[in-house]
């Protein structure tokens, strides 16, 4: 009986952890779907994509067309965790 109070104290300490009251891990990436059209034109600016038009959101993912480094013209399809993938 004498334990009672330790063994609660614990069983409320990982109900915080559980619930949000723990520690929290920071991340950089906060994924695509986060991000408005700006954010997303920029990104693809960075990976060398330009002239961006028809971007929309399907989802969680970003889709549209752009012109890359070679000059063509491509579609491509940004999913949720950032990955451009071109067609």
């Amino acid at each position: 009986m004498r334990n009672l109070p330790i063994v609660m104290c614990l069983m409320l300490l990982g109900a915080c952890s559980v619930f949000g009251g723990g520690a929290k891990t920071e991340k950089d990436y906060v994924g695509t779907a986060s991000l408005d059209q700006d954010q997303v034109t920029q990104l693809l600016n960075q990976h060398g994509y330009s002239n961006v038009v028809g971007l929309h959101k399907n989802g969680p993912d970003w889709i549209g067309s752009a012109t890359n480094t070679t000059g063509q013209t491509v579609n491509f399809d940004i999913d949720k965790d950032g990955s451009i993938k071109t067609k």
